[in-house]
């Protein structure tokens, strides 16, 4: 059985509904890599450890000193992550990060090219209204990828919860099958997890 979630519009309300039981088992790093050879998938991916004892989890600082940054573990790790996907032999067909400087440390430091998705915005800096408008357009994303290698989507726990109902850690990754055939489809397939430890 699979676990997809599937949304359904009635009026201007959407209802999520889950169907199934997961198909992963956490860890399973076998599952994960051979998902991931296929193609046409989306990763959603935690940025890498952080430094807690110093600056702010919610701002956004274009000279990154303000902001909660990557420790030295979590380049380490976000390192790990691009080696483990070059071992793979993992196609990647585009990265795309949050604005914040920790996601986007780990994408750089993990893939070296991204570009930066606005939407992709940790959502409990965002007004709640910004922050649904802000999933919703992720969801569409994910559902309806259909490239020949994988994407890529580093963002945040807050994020992630939301889109699959997981809690991620550090540098963990999600591997999603987009099953969205129409447009307007929010449809995906929650196929495995894998941490990578610094």
């Amino acid at each position: 059985m699979k676990r997809v979630w599937k949304a359904w519009v009635f009026g201007s309300v959407w209802v999520w509904s889950l169907f199934g039981a997961p198909s992963w088992a956490e860890g399973s790093g076998d599952d994960f890599w051979a998902a991931l050879q296929e193609g046409g998938k989306v990763v959603l991916i935690r940025h890498a450890q952080i430094d807690r004892e110093f600056g702010d989890a919610f701002l956004l600082d274009s000279s990154c000193f303000s902001e909660r940054n990557l420790n030295e573990d979590g380049k380490a790790q976000a390192k790990k992550i691009g080696e483990e996907f070059r071992a793979h032999g993992i196609q990647v067909d585009q990265v795309l990060a949050s604005p914040h400087c920790r996601t986007q440390d780990t994408a750089r430091l993990a893939f070296g090219e991204f570009e930066v998705m606005p939407e992709l915005r940790l959502i409990r800096a965002l007004p709640e209204e910004k922050a649904k408008a802000n999933l919703q357009v992720t969801r569409q994303l994910i559902s309806q990828f259909n490239g020949e290698g994988n994407l890529i989507l580093v963002t945040h726990r807050p994020n992630i919860g939301e889109l699959i109902y997981q809690r991620l850690q550090p540098g963990e990754m999600a591997v999603l099958e987009p099953l969205g055939s129409e447009p307007g489809d929010m449809v995906f397939d929650l196929i495995a997890r894998y941490s990578v430890a610094p």
